[in-house]
């Protein structure tokens, strides 16, 4: 029953066929889930791992099964960075606790999410154990990219390539949620440009559908803003950004509550108890990151829309429910300010990567939009 580990992978098929066959056949100590954020890599590391340490090579049934997908099993760690990068001081923990058997399952998995943040020296550090891991012991590197993790760690993995998820197969996987017609489903599909993890959250999520229409709102008036309201916008979108961080923090006190019921012993509930606490922490910061990023996405969306418009490729459009107002502020002498301007937001999102101040970042690319469409 592996296929039902994977139910809620879409898109993907090559890759959880290559994860099915690694189950039943028998898996590697190491693999490289590379692809774009939001293509289902960390819901399949979860699944995948669910699957070494299930005693039925997953069964999607049991209780390893499902605290592994519920991301609560004391014998699947998911490491984070704290910041903007997994340090070396976290890998020699784990490479010190690799070597102990497993808790109560098959297997230890170690998942790696955001792979790339390796400094170099937690990869040193971490190159030995990947060379000679215990037997018991899995990894699972996950990343948007993979050319930016050291060769070294890379040829030592087996690497599964995830896809941008095809709007069919996203609206296929929206279409039947409450108070979703098809219409609207095919619409989201289309915004999330492929991310699924977006599609299904402006999906489930009404302040998430409201906070797209504000960005919309933002980016089409912000090259006519005053410098003192361009400063409020900016105080505007960093409170919503971090207020997004809070819910999240009130929906990991919830997840914990989950945890400890499955927790059957006093040591279990000690575990989870403390790796909340490590994780409240590590994603406060990681959480605004994402959130701004996805700000920048939203704003960009809307320029590279208004440049189609003007060229007349209005097929590729995301926003299909702005189309009348793009139509009617497209100017295509101005084709190729709306290009600078999607560039501009490139630019910060590649910022807000590294260790650079994030209401620095976005405020320089509020000043670069405005420069290209003054």
């Amino acid at each position: 029953m592996v296929a039902d580990l994977f139910a809620g992978i879409v898109g993907q098929q090559m890759a959880v066929s290559i994860l099915k066959r690694a189950l039943e056949e028998g898996a590697s100590h190491a693999y490289l889930f590379s692809g774009p954020s939001g293509a289902g890599k960390s819901e399949a590391a979860l699944a995948f791992a669910a699957g070494l340490t299930c005693s039925d090579n997953g069964c999607g049934e049991c209780g390893t099964c499902r605290r592994v997908v519920e991301g609560v099993h004391p014998d699947v760690e998911i490491v984070a960075p704290e910041g903007n990068f997994i340090r070396k001081e976290e890998i020699t923990e784990i490479n010190l606790h690799a070597v102990y058997r497993p808790y109560e399952a098959r297997a230890k998995v170690y998942i790696f999410l955001a792979a790339e943040s390796f400094n170099a020296e937690a990869a040193n550090a971490f190159l030995k154990t990947l060379e000679e891991p215990p037997a018991h012991v899995h990894f699972v590197l996950v990343t948007d990219r993979p050319e930016q993790l050291p060769p070294t760690v890379v040829s030592r993995c087996q690497s599964v390539v995830f896809s941008p998820v095809s709007t069919p197969a996203l609206t296929a996987d929206l279409i039947g949620r409450p108070g979703l017609s098809e219409a609207t489903a095919t619409l989201l599909a289309r915004v999330s440009g492929g991310d699924l993890t977006y599609a299904r959250e402006l999906a489930t999520s009404e302040n998430a559908r409201r906070r797209r229409s504000q960005l919309l709102d933002l980016a089409r008036d912000l090259p006519g803003l005053a410098p003192l309201d361009t400063e409020v916008a900016l105080d505007d979108l960093m409170a919503t950004v971090e207020a997004r961080a809070a819910e999240r923090g009130g929906e990991l006190e919830a997840e914990l509550a989950t945890a400890l019921e499955w927790a059957g012993d006093a040591r279990t509930k000690a575990w989870l108890k403390k790796r909340h606490e490590d994780r409240v922490k590590r994603q406060q910061r990681r959480l605004e990151t994402q959130g701004l990023q996805m700000a920048t996405r939203v704003l960009g969306g809307w320029y590279r829309d208004l440049a189609l418009v003007c060229v007349g490729a209005e097929a590729g459009v995301l926003n299909r429910d702005r189309i009348e107002e793009l139509r009617e502020r497209a100017d295509p002498g101005r084709t190729m300010a709306y290009v600078q301007a999607v560039l501009a937001t490139g630019k910060a999102q590649e910022r807000l990567r590294y260790n650079v101040d994030a209401r620095c970042a976005i405020g320089d690319m509020f000043r670069s939009i405005k420069e290209a469409l003054a």
